[in-house]
């Protein structure tokens, strides 16, 4: 009778272990499309056993003698929560190296379009309109019509490089405001990963429930927060995940160590830092990034969406300094490394070097040595002798370009009772220093530049100014030939030391050289892709939930469950048949 009524309880089990086993497959369809859930496994394990008998050796036969056991039914061992670490890694590291490419394929991709159509009107056409007004003057420099044109085409270059100039630093800005958006997220996601941590601990502290959902949730922070930043991670023994962010402690057992952002006060940019190790009050600052490090993926050193939009942001808003006045391998270790620091320097050189070139033929410039009270000057001055001048011969001549707050000459009267046309130069070349060893900042006024340039105003009253006379009032054809060989001549580098090319054919292979380095990053980018979906589909094989799978397993968990059904109805109509024969 004790084993009649031991078999329902055999039974029983079957029925509670297919019952949970039929509940967490429902659970598993019913979180189909739940993005981030991960499918649970039951694994059924044996009750135990009641020995009736110990073993016993037949050593004539050399032989055990089975013991007597009866079972007393199944159990669900676990709940599995099925994932795998090494994929997770892997997959966390190649979508951050994918996001870092991508990045930096799309602001290429922006400067590209940028460079092709300002509002509009394609920049290369403004300058082969400038390039045609010039031409047209060489055929006749004293027509005032031809003297006009070119002082219309040169404003509307001026214009037209402004605008350039100015989109490209608003993208700059823009780029700035993502990096602020990325460091609160990443601080949102490590908050979140601390939080869940707690939490997983408090239900998991009794080693008899498993917080699946929680764990599901921190999982899913963790592959946003890899795509955003080079991390590695680690499950300690209580169920917390310790994070490392570019080899720095972010989420510990307990909390997060936030990230925060140092401003620049020249530019606006925003630097992301760590703060609690640095000190703002001294303004001494931690950088999460280390640029001076290359950027290759042996060193795991082009991991994040972050990290690419500081590199392409760059530090400054670069200009015709960052070429004139840097070595090729300085160069390549800062502005180079920014796509939009690059162009602005490229653009800045290209149309500073343009209008210098057309200034100096027009006023041209002679190095002599004055004396001027006590003191012997050698200084640049307007070359009266061999210089034109304009319809009415006013002298000095009138330059075609001009800084907005800085005239081209000062008028300087020598000891001799001389007048002298004195060129105020540019502030550029060594950098000067203070008494306390401070460097003295740059006159950025000073420079024949895109954000200090127009077209002389005196020019735009009376093209006929336009210095294309010789002082007794002949054409100046040696000048014309000078004019008509500007474009053509290899005279611009896109970088230090490299080759030289012509005002006609620099812009195009400055946006050529921008399109190699898109269609590099795009490239890598698209290699990347194709990796990390193949470790997203080797990744879903283990976590994903397949709805044929998961009927085919309800199916069986139903038949189970109908077998121990039949089981216990089978015993019960025994017992029943024992009690009603045993009552007679």
């Amino acid at each position: 009778m004790a084993n009649g009524f031991g078999s329902l309880y055999v039974g029983k089990s079957g029925l509670s272990g297919a019952q949970n086993a039929i509940n967490v497959t429902a659970n598993n369809l019913s979180n189909l499309n739940t993005k981030g859930y991960v499918r649970e496994q039951v694994l059924f394990a044996d009750m135990e056993y009641s020995t009736l008998s110990e073993a016993k050796m037949n050593h004539l036969y050399n032989q055990s003698i089975n013991m007597k056991q009866s079972g007393l039914g199944v159990s669900v061992g676990d709940v599995v929560h099925t994932r795998d670490i090494f994929l997770d890694t892997y997959f966390r590291s190649e979508s951050g190296r994918m996001n870092f490419y991508d990045t930096c394929y799309g602001t290429t991709n922006e400067i590209q379009e940028l460079l092709q159509e300002t509002e509009g009107e394609a920049f290369q056409e403004v300058m082969a309109d400038l390039n045609e007004a010039v031409q047209e003057l060489v055929k006749n420099p004293g027509s005032s019509i031809n003297q006009n044109l070119l002082v219309q085409k040169a404003t509307l270059f001026v214009e037209r490089s402004a605008a350039l100039y100015e989109s490209l630093k608003e993208y700059q800005l823009n780029l700035n405001s993502q990096i602020e958006d990325k460091v609160k997220r990443i601080n949102e996601l490590g908050k979140g990963i601390a939080e869940l941590n707690d939490r997983i601990r408090t239900v998991e502290a009794n080693h008899v429930e498993t917080a699946m959902e929680l764990r599901d949730q921190r999982d899913l922070y963790l592959d946003e927060l890899g795509t955003l930043a080079r991390i590695t991670f680690k499950e300690q023994e209580d169920g917390a995940v310790t994070v490392k962010l570019e080899a720095q402690e972010f989420v510990d057992r307990f909390t997060c160590h936030q990230m925060g952002t140092r401003t620049d006060t020249t530019t606006g940019f925003k630097t992301p830092i760590w703060k609690e190790l640095s000190d703002e009050i001294k303004e001494e600052y931690v950088d999460v990034y280390d640029f001076t490090v290359d950027i290759s993926s042996e060193m795991n050193t082009d991991i994040g969406a972050l990290k690419a939009i500081v590199m392409c942001r760059g530090t400054e808003v670069a200009d015709f300094r960052d070429i004139v006045e840097k070595s090729e391998q300085e160069f390549a270790n800062t502005t180079q490394l920014s796509p939009i620091e690059t162009v602005e320097a490229q653009l800045d050189h290209y149309v500073r070097s343009i209008v210098t070139t057309l200034n100096n033929l027009f006023t041209p410039l002679k190095e002599v040595t004055i004396e001027v009270g006590t003191q012997e000057l050698t200084v640049q001055v307007w070359d009266e002798e061999n210089g034109t001048v304009g319809a009415a011969g006013e002298r000095p001549a009138a330059e075609l370009f001009t800084r907005k707050s800085r005239p081209r000459y000062t008028e300087v009267v020598d000891n001799d009772g001389k007048t002298w046309y004195v060129y105020n130069g540019e502030d550029i070349g060594e950098d000067r220093y203070d008494s306390n060893g401070n460097r003295i900042p740059k006159d950025t006024a000073t420079f024949y530049n895109i954000l200090n340039l127009e077209v002389n105003k005196a020019l735009t009253a009376d093209e006929t100014r336009l210095a294309t006379f010789r002082q007794n009032g002949e054409v100046d054809h040696t000048l014309a030939d000078k004019l008509a060989k500007v474009f053509d001549t290899d005279i611009l580098e896109l970088s230090p030391n490299t080759t030289k090319f012509s005002y006609k054919n620099y812009y195009d292979n400055m946006v050529g050289y921008v399109a190699s380095t898109g269609s590099v990053y795009m490239s890598v980018t698209n290699t990347l892709t194709s990796s990390v979906s193949s470790i997203e589909n080797q990744r879903t094989m283990v976590i994903g939930v397949s709805s044929d799978e998961e009927l085919s397993n309800m199916i069986r968990f139903q038949s189970a469950y109908n077998a121990a059904s039949r089981f216990i109805t089978t015993i019960d109509e025994m017992i029943e048949h024992m009690i009603m024969q045993l009552g007679r």
